[in-house]
């Protein structure tokens, strides 16, 4: 069986790779007013981010850009509240 390609086809831009990102659920610690920057700790690359929340909460927020997947925020993780997403519309949950 031959497959025949267009020229269109065979030159075009593959779709850029991107890396797993991290994505911080609703459970996280910091969303009920607990203190834990572990993830944020972990991060060697500074992606995890804290934002104040009303009544002493805080929101954990990634930066995609810069996030590389490598997942070391994991393991520190008390409440396994991360894990890698795998698309970017995954990661903004749309």
């Amino acid at each position: 069986m031959e497959t025949r390609l267009s020229r269109r086809t065979l030159f075009a831009r593959p779709d850029p790779v991107r890396s797993p990102l991290a994505m911080i659920s609703a459970n996280c610690l910091a969303e009920k007013g607990a203190y834990c920057r572990t993830c944020a700790d972990a991060c060697l690359e500074g992606v995890i981010r804290f934002h104040l929340l009303p009544r002493g909460r805080a929101r954990a927020d990634v930066d995609t850009d810069r996030c590389n997947g490598c997942g070391d925020c994991l393991p520190p993780c008390p409440v396994n509240a991360i894990r890698l997403s795998g698309t970017m519309e995954e990661t903004h949950g749309q």
